[in-house]
């Protein structure tokens, strides 16, 4: 039992302090298995106007702390498991934290002309004491420059536009965890004149492994067997960390994105959530948090103490990558970064190649991730008659945009080489490429994510990465704004190339025949007048007769 004294004293932070609400709500309602957003009848001094607090809709509440000088913020602290090469015994843990901005540091040079970084804090928990160690993103230019100098016309202590990586992790390699205490000591990041000082008192974050729930199809027999495709005792498990996703309204989308993820090979998503709040919205991802399938992040500017705005590099991106891959760690054998408008495009056997082909090249070559090419789905801008628009009313949204660009792009998803574009290169962020990375190898040291590589030092990438063909992996990415904005939408060569039929279909009997929740809150979308028949990101265009053509072939 707890007292009405504490139950108003926890309601009262939430309403200012959003990652402590989601407790309370557990605390009020015990009953309630997850994080869920409640009726209205058993809110207080809410009513059906107010706008529910983003941390009630969420699993995971970060700490989100910044500085005394408010130029760092801690994302969380962390238990990071690792291995020594030839360490056989459990990993071990090391406590991190995982932030953004400014610290006190020392970039010094050597002879060589390399760069080593030396903190100038430490880091305290209970009577222990540390040493602080920094590990700052790699550019293709200095730490100092990337850190101190890029992105100097945003008025952003934070990682921005422009190459400024400030996203960094901070390991406290002496502190010890000690798992006998109920409640742990603030984890303290000081310098010793006192001009830098951070107290985190939030949980630590760990990898937690999560179990797959069996979702019961409907029919007489009201067995409970799983709707996705089969796998096998091999397949490996695969994490998906979605980039922070805002603006997103249409659950349609949402429940085609994650059942063909499921259905091609994904185990489970992190999904930090920006503005997502819709009730519509909210009851998808509770349903499938309810399935064991996703994690929700409250990524909410008010969480985050307006931390995550667009100001920060797509909404704190780095971070959300860094946040997922840290607490995946030794779970899975793969994590997979992309956005919410990228679909991945692996054949016929969905994920199984690429995985297999990144692993021997991990096997062989000790590489430790893979990039694969982004496509541009062009025929989501070709703006629809009344008449075509009822062809393409049964279509999945997935069906409804088979065409791409025939061929890359210059320079949106290439650069040329040479004369005439007879060459070009498409790797890492000339070809907007995303990437795997691999979960399971324990040696593979932490560091801070980047978003078309895991570093922007593309000298490393080409001795860490492999470059996946198009035919064994891709993402098919459903936007195109710089085709629109450069009046270039009607220059270019379209190919219908459609997903592989097998997971449409799988798709489609997952959500119309076999899971009863799914279709009933796809099919009310449907119906309402409030979302638009195609992806609700982009605003089409007119466009000339063939574009059409090659859309309803």
């Amino acid at each position: 039992y707890y007292s009405t004294l504490s139950l108003n004293a926890c309601f009262l932070r939430g309403l200012e302090r959003m990652y402590d609400s989601n407790m309370c709500w557990m605390l009020m309602h015990p009953t309630s298995k997850f994080a869920a957003l409640p009726p209205n009848d058993d809110t207080v001094h809410f009513n059906e106007k107010d706008t529910m607090p983003p941390a009630l809709m969420s699993d995971v509440e970060h700490a989100f702390v910044k500085s005394n000088d408010g130029n760092f913020i801690a994302i969380d602290r962390y238990l990071i498991q690792y291995k020594t090469n030839g360490q056989r015994r459990k990993p071990t843990e090391v406590i991190g934290v995982l932030g953004d901005g400014l610290v006190p540091l020392t970039i010094e040079r050597n002879d060589k002309g390399e760069e080593s970084i030396r903190a100038d804090f430490s880091c305290s928990y209970g009577n222990q004491h540390s040493p602080a160690a920094i590990i700052l993103m790699k550019g293709d230019k200095s730490y100092r420059e990337h850190y101190y100098e890029r992105g100097e016309k945003y008025k952003s202590p934070f990682s921005t536009n422009g190459d400024r990586f400030r996203t960094l992790l901070i390991l406290c390699e002496e502190l010890r965890y000690d798992r006998s205490l109920s409640r742990h000591p603030t984890l303290i990041l000081s310098s010793d004149d006192g001009t830098f000082h951070l107290r985190i008192g939030s949980s630590f974050a760990r990898p937690v492994a999560q179990t797959r729930k069996l979702r019961q199809l409907i029919g007489s027999s009201a067995v409970s067997v799983p709707v996705e495709k089969p796998g096998n005792d091999n397949k490996k498990k695969v994490v998906h960390c979605l980039n922070p996703v805002y603006g997103l309204k249409d659950p349609k989308w949402l429940i085609e994105y994650l059942e063909y993820h499921i259905a091609i090979g994904v185990d489970h998503f992190h999904i930090y959530n920006v503005d997502m709040h819709s009730p519509d919205v909210q009851s998808v991802l509770e349903m499938y948090r309810k399935w064991n399938l996703i994690t929700r992040h409250d990524w909410s500017a008010k969480a985050s103490g307006q931390y995550t705005t667009r100001i920060t590099y797509e909404h704190a991106k780095w971070a959300a990558q860094t946040d997922c891959a840290l607490r995946s760690r030794g779970l899975y054998d793969y994590a997979i970064f992309s956005d919410i408008d990228e679909v991945a495009m692996g054949g016929n056997d969905g994920l199984a190649p690429a995985l297999e082909m990144c692993e021997q090249a991990h096997t062989d070559r000790g590489v430790i991730g893979c990039s694969f090419n982004s496509s541009t789905v062009s025929s989501v801008f070709t703006k629809l008659t009344d008449e075509e628009e009822m062809k393409m009313k049964d279509k999945l949204l997935l069906e409804r945009y088979s065409n791409v660009e025939a061929k890359p792009f210059c320079p949106s998803n290439c650069k040329c080489l040479g004369r005439n574009c007879k060459e070009m290169t498409r790797k890492y962020h000339y070809g907007r490429q995303k990437y795997m990375l691999n979960m399971n190898d324990l040696t593979i040291p932490p560091r801070p994510l980047w978003t078309h590589a895991i570093a922007r030092d593309y000298n490393e990438m080409d001795r860490i990465m492999e470059q996946l063909p198009d035919d064994v992996f891709h993402i098919r990415h459903y936007q195109g704004h710089w085709l629109k904005n450069n009046n270039l939408l009607d220059t270019m060569e379209e190919k219908n190339a459609p997903l592989p039929k097998e997971f449409i279909d799988l798709l489609r009997e997952t959500i119309f025949e076999n899971s009863t929740p799914l279709r009933g809150r796809y099919a009310k979308v449907q119906e309402d007048s409030r979302f638009s028949s195609g992806v609700e990101w982009v605003t089409p265009v007119e466009r000339p007769a063939k574009y059409h053509d090659m859309l309803l072939a």
